[in-house]
């Protein structure tokens, strides 16, 4: 079987579901929160299995 990311348009990119770190299955977006101060957004993915949180910017999203 090939393995293909899951991706899901979230402000004018493609979000890459990341595995969650704890079972390895695709976590979710949860939200997108905006920041001030010329920052990018915080992406925030929970994994519905063991439900596990994990934020990253939305910067580091976009160059996966």
């Amino acid at each position: 079987m090939l393995a293909m990311p899951l991706t899901r348009p979230t402000g004018g990119f493609a979000a890459v579901q990341p595995p969650c770190p704890h079972c390895g299955r695709p976590m979710s977006l949860n939200r997108t929160e905006p920041r001030s101060g010329g920052l990018p957004d915080l992406c925030v993915f929970k994994c519905g299995e063991c439900a596990v949180w994990l934020s990253e910017s939305a910067d580091e999203r976009r160059a996966v």
